[in-house]
């Protein structure tokens, strides 16, 4: 799978997410790449990176909805 596959499996996956589990959702992800460092896959890291930017989409639109 490519990077906009993977992104839109995430989407779907943290549609229902709420600020904090995103933002723990986020520190795994950030774990996992430090965890790895230039060892990581680069298939694995496209996905772990698509899952980082729907989650972070997730939380904008959390924001922009409580404003």
């Amino acid at each position: 799978m490519n990077y906009s596959n993977h992104y839109a499996v995430f989407e779907r996956k943290v549609a229902n997410y709420d600020f904090y589990t995103c933002r723990r959702a986020l520190k795994d992800c950030h774990d996992t790449l430090n965890l790895w460092g230039a060892d990581i896959d680069e298939n694995y890291a496209v996905k772990i990176w698509a899952e980082i930017d729907a989650l972070r989409d997730r939380q904008m639109k959390i924001k922009a909805f409580a404003q």
